[in-house]
């Protein structure tokens, strides 16, 4: 009788746990349930912030403020998504750490995405071999919203220079080129030195290529070159394309058959 009075009570704990592990199940479901409709109708937010785009066949000016006035909006709704998707995984992250860490997740793709956009907006308007995305013909703005925060600024009355570890960007206010005046405000840099490892250009350059590998990347996309003239250098007017909106001029320094130093400038 007492084996019995024990496998009784083995069998309604048994039962107990099943009915607790049961209702839990159910509540996690329930919360998952949620948990998904809330973030797909985010990620439909999402969406429509991909579609905010720069207008095309504009130039100049009119291409400078379009993309200030469509990055702004790019950027405050890609911030609107992400304060959503904060407050989705405060919300439902009480009941399952899971689903705060796939919403963290998502939040870590927004600034990339914002970066991106940046990147294809300012790539009609740059001149020469871009640069990780930016280039002569970006606005100084343009250059720090991409690469981030400089590691030094320098200015002077004829002088701008942004510094990153082994890439500088500079502008040299020429007043024989703009009769006195000064340049717009909107201008940004004329020229510049890549010397650092960590970059790679739009096509494909990378410090210490050798010569045969940085001519082969440029094929077809130069209208003049000259690597004969001085063996440490290669001497190049970069023109991929047939309006030559991209034309400009490049210089390139080898070591030992090397490339240490690419400057892309107006002169």
């Amino acid at each position: 009788m007492v084996k019995t009075y024990r496998i009784r009570r083995l069998l309604l704990a048994s039962v107990s746990i099943l009915v607790l592990v049961t209702a839990l199940l159910a509540t996690g479901c329930g919360e998952e349930e949620k948990f998904n409709k809330e973030k797909a109708a985010i990620l439909e937010d999402m969406k429509l912030v991909r579609q905010i785009k720069v207008p095309q066949d504009i130039k100049g000016d009119a291409l400078d403020l379009a993309i200030r006035e469509s990055g702004k909006r790019h950027k405050e709704a890609l911030q609107a998504v992400d304060d959503k998707l904060k407050a989705l995984g405060e919300k439902y992250g009480k009941a399952d750490k899971k689903f705060a860490a796939e919403a963290e997740d998502l939040r870590k793709t927004l600034k990339q995405d914002h970066i991106e956009w940046m990147k294809a907006a300012v790539a009609p308007k740059i001149k020469g071999d871009s640069v990780m995305g930016v280039g002569i013909g970006c606005r100084w703005e343009e250059i720090e919203e991409i690469l981030g925060e400089p590691i030094e600024i320098k200015q002077t009355a004829g002088f701008k220079e942004f510094k990153y570890p082994g890439l500088v960007f500079n502008e040299i206010k020429d007043y024989d080129e703009t009769d006195g005046k000064d340049r717009p405000a909107l201008y940004g840099p004329d020229a510049y030195y890549m010397t650092g490892t960590g970059y790679k250009t739009g096509c494909g350059i990378q410090i210490g290529m050798t010569k045969e590998q940085v001519i082969e990347k440029y094929r077809g996309k130069f209208s003049m070159m000259d690597d004969h003239t001085d063996p440490k250098f290669i001497l190049m007017r970069y023109d991929p394309t047939p309006d030559h909106l991209h034309a400009y001029n490049q210089f390139m320094q080898l070591t030992d058959g090397k490339l240490t130093r690419l400057i892309v400038a107006r002169h």
